[in-house]
C-alpha cells in the first residue's frame, strides 16, 4: 500500500487585473511558497485576507497547493 508524506504548501492568491475587450475577467495570480505543511485553512484564509488590502488589484480568490511525496 502506497503512503504519502505532506512536503510543500503554498498560498496562490489570485487577482483580478480587469476586463478585456470581450468582458471577460482578467485574473494574475501571486504565490507565496514555504508555508508551513501544518498550517489551518483557517489561518492561511486569514493570511490572505490580510495580505489583500496590500495589492494593487482586487482579491478574486484563495488557493492552497499541497505537494506530497508518494512512496511504497
Amino acid at each position: 500500500m502506497a503512503t504519502s508524506s505532506l512536503l510543500n504548501t503554498q498560498l496562490r492568491m489570485v487577482l483580478e487585473t480587469g476586463v478585456d475587450g470581450n468582458g471577460k475577467s482578467l485574473f494574475r495570480s501571486k504565490n507565496f511558497n514555504n508555508m508551513k505543511p501544518s498550517a489551518t485553512p483557517d489561518a492561511l484564509f486569514a493570511v490572505a485576507l490580510a495580505l489583500a488590502p496590500l495589492q494593487q488589484h482586487s482579491l478574486f480568490a484563495v488557493e492552497r497547493n499541497d505537494s506530497s511525496d508518494l512512496q511504497a
